[in-house]
């Protein structure tokens, strides 16, 4: 199979490079269109009006100075490699779960995708405790680089993908996998809703820097997860891998019979 790989991490991260090999072991035709920096939380963003940088390392393998929904359409549009069979986005370092999945890079990739007619899927990691920060190593990354290898074709056909410039029968969709980050197997793949996932005592500081210039630092507090379904969180924290069917389109809520618009 011919696969694109890209993240939000960055072309140089351990899930991405842990991934590839895995890949690569299986003799799939692998390529590599991924940040050349770390780009976490840019969703869906794209580049335009200026020139992007993209810088070649290895064979197959490319880094290039925008975001992974950029990476999507760089390597698409622009016919860097051959056009692949499917889209794999990460393996993201930190969790993609509920609301995670408006903000993420990887998920913008993996939507990015089937917006472009190529089933794609985005795969992340919990580590314990929910906890994004701290040591990391490529065993980390094993269990789900396992899981997606074996699970190409089913993964593949849970996507919905455009068709040309036509309307898709079904409405756009990716795969989100999550799962912890461990080296053994996990217990299987479950498919789960959506968790609610709540920030909680988040901080922004404004420091004043002088001549009208000031510095905004982010903090994220603790995250508090919970569901109306059993949920990608609950599945993860079982030790399976969580797959969640994602709407790629937006999607109107139904309108409120008795609100009438003034003109």
């Amino acid at each position: 199979m011919k696969i694109l790989l890209t993240n939000d991490d960055g072309f140089d991260a351990l899930g991405i490079n842990v991934l590839r090999e895995r890949l690569l072991d299986d003799n799939h035709e692998v390529y590599v269109m991924a940040p050349a920096t770390n780009q976490s939380g840019t969703s869906q963003s794209i580049s335009m009006g200026s020139g992007m940088k993209v810088r070649e390392i290895d064979e197959n393998l490319y880094a290039c100075a925008g975001s992974p929904a950029d990476c999507v359409m760089t390597a698409i549009h622009g016919k860097v490699f051959e056009r692949p069979d499917m889209i794999l986005s990460g393996i993201n370092r930190g969790p993609n779960l509920g609301l995670d999945i408006l903000y993420s890079g990887t998920c913008g990739a993996a939507r990015q995708g089937v917006l472009l007619g190529i089933p794609s899927a985005a795969l992340s990691v919990m580590f314990e405790n929910d906890e994004l920060y701290g040591s990391e190593s490529d065993s980390d990354y094993e269990a789900m680089a396992d899981f997606a290898a074996k699970n190409l074709k089913a993964l593949k056909s849970l996507a919905c993908v455009a068709n040309g410039c036509r309307m898709p029968e079904e409405r756009c969709v990716f795969a989100n996998v999550n799962g912890m980050a461990q080296s053994r197997p996990y217990k299987g793949g479950k498919y789960a809703g959506v968790s609610f996932r709540e920030y909680v005592n988040d901080k922004v500081s404004f420091k004043e820097l002088g001549s009208g210039l000031y510095e905004r630092i982010f903090t994220g507090g603790k995250v508090h997860s919970s569901s109306r379904e059993y949920s990608d969180y609950d599945a993860c924290v079982e030790g399976y891998a969580a797959v969640s069917r994602i709407f790629a389109e937006p999607t109107a809520a139904l309108a409120i019979d008795g609100i009438e618009f003034k003109v």
